[in-house]
């Protein structure tokens, strides 16, 4: 056994000793989705994101009999559609099913989480690093939509928190452990596959050890069980995308990497981007520096792969475009376990009785210490204000909901005489149980921007489905470029707030 590995044992709670820490391994995630569910306005928000209108839309046609990729147009993975489908017909087409299943993998996220901390530092640590996580900007808007990200990161850091666990000492379990591992990595890949980014670290970890100490002084015992786990999740996630027809260049790969849909989104440039998202949680970001330094100078056992984590999805983004805000968790899960090593060099300060009656700069001898005394302060004294925040932003959704609920009215009224809905609001088709054309199950910014939905195109997706309901309120170049056909075929039955309902001047 190294001195890493040794450290990892010595850093875990005994169950004898700690029989708390095994309970709260479990009670954690139960106790994150029962209160995510009760605060979030699951039911009462029609979309956090429009992203969930795209995937409920797939799911709605995967349901009815279509295929992905040769019917359905689709630029993700399979998996969530797959499980999504699944779910909602045990549970019943609606949106807080949905949602709940996604919170089920935030949950998971959260344990795996928790419990890779807990095995390098110890309890205390790990439940304030895990609330930490918790607490990030729109952690929990993006634990509620049903939006491929977050399930495969939480699969992605199930399979981390496993590689962790290995230990030269048990052959036969290791090799049981980087199986499940692979496992676990290739469905995360088959879910969003920006969890490649995750691959350096993991493998890494793997191959040349855990920790900075083992990185100086490498062996390559452990390589055969690095290439048994990337072997593994190849196979794992070649064998989804079999199963599912998925290998579609052009689907897959061309909207997100397409130069004119890259150059057409642009903003600022992505290091920028990437600056903002540290500036979010500039209290964890703070912290994440003095772990950072503690990592590389005092404490060489703890696990690197954070740092690891954080450097190459760094590299992978900056040269990506474009960024949104839900590639966040990609960041602020590293940042947030480096930020709880910055907070293990503040513990001894606040163990003390009455610590506070110490909070002088003097009575501070070590400069780590007041520096991450300084930062942890900060960081409690931003809770509230992240919590109000959070409040905040569901208000807004609630009532944003309220006015667009009117719009579902407005397409309901007509269903029984409808068969398609041509819409670049998708989420309205699941509220409504209408189809889209498959072909516009995925109505994104991107598909735009990449001139796959060209002008040309949308007028033969509605010449040829000719439906009987059209919705637009998302994107003005649609609607100006299908004007003589709606003018020609339909009527304008309703309009506010930029969003145009028709209806086939036959069903008038």
């Amino acid at each position: 056994m190294n001195k890493s590995e040794q450290s990892l044992r010595s850093h875990s709670p005994s169950p004898k000793k700690f029989p708390l820490s095994r309970v709260l391994g479990i009670g954690i995630p139960i106790l994150f989705f029962l209160l995510t569910a009760w605060t979030m306005p699951i039911a009462d928000t029609l979309q956090f994101d429009p992203d969930e209108g795209i995937e409920l839309a797939k799911v709605t046609l995967y349901g009815q009999g279509y295929t992905l990729y040769s019917q359905i147009w689709n630029d993700q993975p399979p998996l969530l559609t797959w499980l999504l489908a699944g779910w909602l017909k045990l549970f019943g087409t609606h949106i807080v099913a949905a949602r709940l299943m996604i919170l089920g993998f935030a949950s998971l996220l959260v344990g795996a989480f928790h419990s890779t901390l807990r095995l390098i530092l110890g309890l205390w640590p790990a439940l304030l690093g895990t609330l930490g996580l918790c607490l990030t900007l729109d952690f929990l808007r993006l634990s509620v939509s049903v939006m491929q990200g977050l399930p495969a990161l939480a699969l992605g850091m199930l399979s981390i928190y496993l590689l962790l666990r290995v230990n030269p000492t048990r052959p036969i379990l290791n090799t049981i452990v980087v199986l499940a591992s692979g496992i676990c990595f290739g469905l995360s890949l088959q879910i969003k596959f920006y969890i490649l980014l995750l691959l350096p670290a993991c493998f890494l970890n793997l191959a040349l050890g855990t920790s900075l100490q083992d990185w100086r002084k490498p062996n390559f015992s452990r390589l055969p069980l690095a290439l048994l786990w990337l072997g593994v999740l190849s196979v794992t996630a070649i064998a989804v995308g079999i199963l599912s027809h998925s290998f579609s260049a052009t689907q897959l790969l061309g909207t997100h990497f397409d130069g004119a849909a890259q150059v057409a989104l642009q903003r600022e440039p992505s290091w920028q981007l990437l600056l903002m998202f540290l500036a979010q949680d500039l209290d964890y970001t703070l912290l994440a520096g003095v772990g950072i330094y503690l990592l590389l100078k005092h404490q060489p056992q703890w696990p690197l792969l954070p740092l690891v984590w954080l450097a190459s999805v760094w590299v992978g983004l900056t040269y990506y475009q474009p960024l949104w805000y839900h590639y966040y968790p990609l960041i602020s899960v590293p940042v947030v376990w480096l930020a709880t090593y910055g907070l293990t060099q503040a513990f001894p300060f606040f163990r003390q009785k009455q610590w506070y009656r110490n909070l002088r700069w003097h009575n501070l001898k070590h400069p780590t210490l007041k520096i991450a005394a300084g930062f942890v302060i900060f960081a409690i004294a931003l809770t509230p204000i992240k919590l109000a925040v959070n409040a905040v932003m569901n208000h807004q959704f609630v009532e944003e909901s309220k006015s667009k609920l009117e719009i579902t009215q407005q397409v309901r009224a007509f269903k029984s005489s409808t068969r398609w809905l041509f819409t670049d609001l998708p989420i309205v088709s699941f509220y409504t149980g209408l189809k889209v054309p498959p072909e516009l199950a995925v109505f994104s910014t991107k598909r735009i921007a990449s001139n796959s939905l060209s002008d040309a195109e949308l007028r033969r997706i509605l010449q040829t489905y000719q439906p009987e309901q059209v919705l637009l309120g998302r994107y003005p170049k649609v609607q100006t470029a299908l004007e003589p056909d709606l003018n020609r075929l339909y009527v304008k039955q309703y309009e506010k707030d930029k969003v145009t309902h028709y209806i086939l001047k036959s069903l008038k």
